[in-house]
């Protein structure tokens, strides 16, 4: 896999485009495994796109008792094995991000793993694929380190500075997230 998920939460437009993507996804049984949240609904109508942040460590596998959660040679999450998942949900309580979902109906987790049988093949995610105002992409690392350079630029322009401590250090620099 030599592409990789970018966010840029501020672009979202709330179309929910992505949810309806990856309800179609050939493995999703119709399920969406991303989200559109608002940032604050009490304030403005402003959303962003919410999808398994991929973390370097990710706390939901790290509580498996059942070790039902499984990361790909390329760092890629994927759902819990249906096989192995005994259904404790430890996972949906261990992630920092709320992204795994119980399925009580059919006991088991599900969540976003970035389409794997796309993205192994360099296939962007049904989520990117659709995105009318890019605020999910998938695309090349040098891309990434460009964009998020102009962003760095950006943001020192205009006085902003990365906040340190906060729940983003968990994800891997393979996944480019940037949000205001």
């Amino acid at each position: 896999m030599n592409k990789i998920m970018y966010l840029e939460f501020e672009r979202c437009i709330g179309c929910r485009a992505c949810q309806a993507a990856c309800r179609e996804c050939g493995d999703h049984d119709a399920k969406e495994r991303n989200y559109v949240e608002y940032v604050d609904f009490t304030e403005s109508r402003q959303t962003y796109p919410m999808l398994c942040m991929q973390c370097k460590d990710p706390a939901c596998a790290r509580v498996c008792p059942a070790n039902a959660i499984q990361i790909t040679d390329e760092g890629v999450v994927l759902s819990a094995m249906e096989e192995k998942c005994i259904g404790c949900r430890n996972c949906t309580f261990g992630c920092p991000f709320g992204i795994p979902k119980f399925d009580f109906e059919e006991n088991k987790m599900y969540k976003c793993d970035m389409c794997y049988d796309r993205s192994k093949h360099d296939i962007a995610p049904m989520c990117a694929s659709v995105c009318p105002s890019d605020a999910i992409r998938f695309i090349d690392f040098d891309e990434m380190q460009q964009l998020r350079r102009r962003r760095s630029q950006m943001n020192l322009v205009e006085g902003k500075k990365p906040q340190e401590g906060n729940k983003w250090e968990y994800v891997p620099e393979f996944f480019g997230v940037y949000t205001d």
